[in-house]
């Protein structure tokens, strides 16, 4: 049986890095390239392929990125696009561009900052619903979320303490203690 697959199809390396341990702990094959055609040779020797991450920079006369996410939508639309910018962008230029990739196809469209428990939340979720679609609600209603590393959850819970059960922040008590 083949495996379910990641693309990535960026320049830098990044988010293959920071999704390698949830690929490998759901026996996901990750697979990067860097180019537009081997991403579509891939594609073509089908196989599961559940999620799909481009990345793109907006304003740029390269125009490679959006023509490949349109593309995608109608050949292969089921698998699921993550189109992802390193570029900060002012909040209306982000909806915009987030409006317009949505339109061409894309599921998320993530700006920074871009941290590995985001990217890793969207992928899996995306991961999951691809299991369900692969081999059915039925017996897809006994998995769950797929895996994140647990080196990640320890550092998300490091940043994000969890609250306790039941446990009322009087903002206005630590105000006075001042």
């Amino acid at each position: 049986m083949r495996l379910p697959r990641i693309m990535v199809w960026e320049s830098d390396g990044w988010m293959a890095r920071q999704l390698r341990e949830l690929a490998a702990e759901n026996r996901w094959l990750l697979r990067s390239v860097r180019s537009a055609r081997r991403l579509r040779q891939v594609l073509n020797a089908g196989g599961v392929c559940g999620v799909c991450l481009l990345q793109f920079e907006p304003w740029s006369e390269r125009r490679e990125p959006i023509e490949l996410l349109a593309e995608m939508h109608l050949r292969w639309p089921d698998v699921a696009v993550v189109a992802v910018s390193d570029v900060k962008l002012p909040e209306a230029e982000r909806a915009a561009w987030t409006a317009a990739l949505f339109d061409l196809g894309a599921r998320y469209v993530l700006f920074p900052p871009l941290t590995k428990p985001v990217l890793e939340d969207v992928v899996s979720g995306l991961m999951l619903a691809t299991l369900r679609r692969v081999i059915g609600e039925e017996e897809a209603s006994q998995i769950t979320r797929p895996a994140r590393s647990e080196l990640v959850a320890q550092d998300r819970s490091a940043i994000v303490p969890s609250p306790k059960k039941n446990e009322i922040i009087d903002l206005a008590q630590e105000e006075d203690e001042v």
